[in-house]
């Protein structure tokens, strides 16, 4: 079994680094909402209901919260995807390499990891926009601002390995490209979701989608 491994127990936090990690998460939910430009000491110290002095006395610099800020984001959407890989992997892993061959197998492992990967999606979606939020603009900003552009290329090749591990069960050539493709597919489809209500995201529309898209990585071609 192939699991990702897990980060190492974090220890125990002194007050000042539990302080610190809530000005952090404070100005993640303000470059959500404002951006880069509008994130400020007293943006963040407003949204984190802590004094000003506060702010400026753990980050000095509002480029170095904001580049912290990216990277804890970062991680915790790394740590939170852990779950769901491995379940996807033993879904892969519980047949035998001689059984993947098999279409009704294949179709199969289609219809167990779309509605895995859908829900998945469907659950950030809804529940963690301003996680997907932080991300995009990450990578949208990082093209312009070489401060930024290290970490979202780091975060980029995180993600990219368990897509390639996905894709390597079924294609051992060039996994890469398929795992490319993949994970393009699923970004767009947490990102155009952001500006829609909750209420009117659509699980089917996900699956029918992801149920292509998974179809086509197998072998297969599924309709939607």
């Amino acid at each position: 079994m192939m699991d990702i491994k897990e980060r190492p127990p974090v220890r125990r936090r002194t007050k000042g680094e539990k302080t610190r990690k809530h000005i952090l998460q404070a100005a993640i939910k303000v470059l959500a909402t404002n951006g880069i430009k509008g994130t400020t000491h007293r943006a963040v110290a407003s949204e984190a209901d802590i004094q000003l002095s506060l702010t400026t006395y753990y980050f000095k610099d509002i480029q170095e919260l904001i580049h912290e800020a990216f990277l804890l984001s970062c991680v915790e959407k790394e740590d939170g995807t852990l779950s769901a890989w491995n379940r996807a992997f033993k879904i892969v892993e519980s047949y035998s390499q001689e059984e993947l061959k098999q279409p009704e197998i294949r179709r199969e492992i289609t219809e167990e990891l779309s509605n895995l990967t859908s829900e998945y999606l469907y659950y950030k979606i809804i529940n963690c926009p301003i996680d997907l939020a932080v991300e995009q603009l990450l990578f949208t900003t990082s093209q312009v601002t070489p401060q930024l552009r290290c970490v979202a290329n780091d975060h980029k090749k995180t993600l990219m390995e368990p897509f390639i591990t996905l894709c390597s069960y079924f294609n051992q050539k060039n996994p890469e490209v398929d795992a490319d493709i993949l994970a393009t597919m699923f970004c767009q489809l947490e990102y155009r979701n952001l500006c829609i209500h909750p209420a009117e995201v659509k699980l089917q529309e996900i699956k029918s989608v992801v149920h292509r898209l998974i179809g086509n990585l197998v072998g297969l071609n599924c309709p939607a």
